[in-house]
């Protein structure tokens, strides 16, 4: 089962800002990710130092055409963190990129982060904390393209951290279980587990239904929390789910925090 979240209000604040603190002294020195300590206190200089730091988005959509609205909600939360000073990495005419381009939302984001456009990423680059949301098809790609950054030679070590990540509903019928990898300083899962009369996912399923799966954390390092919208909301679809979780997701992005209106129904995510 996964394990309740602590409620303590210093823990919390500090479960998810210390790595923040941690994850800036590595875009700024170099150091490793991986190696970096997530505990300890924060005063108003390092608070500082991350207003200065970019916030970089990628949004990766669902299996669907863009024109049908099956994600409802996802755009709005992309242009919704833009508007609030995140660098939003555009498709073109869109805020998110197609479920089958993880190539090219890939190149996209190190083309970002590569901002000298020398080929590679470095402390020669502006620092820049990643964040990434993904829905249905494209949560699970947002994991890779985590998993991906993580091992880029391309990328010194230092930068290959991802601040934030959003999954809603992710699912892939090879991949049910989102797996976060170790790079994520905090992760934010939304999912419904009952399939919905009329949800949009039933028609592409023999009636089964895209249901999200309870997620698996690589490293006990990352913050991961996991809401079941089905323990607490009635009929909360698939294709709900961008919709039904964009304020509290806008929450997890600009703040780095849990969302406090649903406290009571978090979970810390099982790690693998």
């Amino acid at each position: 089962m996964a394990r309740p979240l602590h409620k303590s209000p210093f823990l919390a604040s500090m479960r998810s800002f210390a790595p923040l603190a941690c994850l800036l002294v590595s875009l700024t020195a170099g150091c490793a990710v991986e190696q970096l300590p997530v505990d300890g206190e924060s005063g108003e200089e390092d608070a500082g130092a991350l207003d200065d730091v970019r916030r970089v988005l990628l949004c990766q959509q669902g299996l669907s055409d863009r024109t049908m609205e099956w994600d409802k909600g996802l755009f709005d939360l992309c242009e919704a963190a833009e508007a609030n000073g995140f660098d939003l990495i555009w498709d073109g005419d869109y805020p998110a990129f197609g479920a089958l381009d993880e190539n090219g939302a890939y190149e996209a984001l190190i083309d970002e982060l590569d901002d000298n456009d020398d080929g590679v990423v470095t402390s020669k680059d502006s620092a820049a904390l990643v964040h990434l949301v993904g829905f249905s098809w494209g949560g699970i790609n947002v994991t890779d393209l985590a998993k991906r950054l993580g091992k880029d030679k391309r990328v010194a070590t230092g930068r290959r951290g991802v601040a934030g990540m959003v999954l809603l509903d992710a699912f892939q019928p090879q991949a049910w279980h989102a797996t976060i990898p170790a790079n994520v300083l905090n992760a934010w899962v939304y999912r419904q587990t009952d399939t919905t009369s009329g949800d949009c996912s039933s028609t592409v399923s023999l009636g089964f239904g895209f249901n999200g799966k309870s997620p698996l954390a690589k490293s006990e390092t990352t913050s991961c929390t996991d809401y079941d919208l089905d323990s607490f909301l009635d009929g909360v679809g698939h294709c709900d789910v961008p919709k039904t979780a964009t304020e509290a997701a806008l929450v997890n992005l600009l703040e780095h925090k849990d969302y406090e209106p649903w406290a009571d129904y978090a979970s810390a995510c099982d790690v693998d």
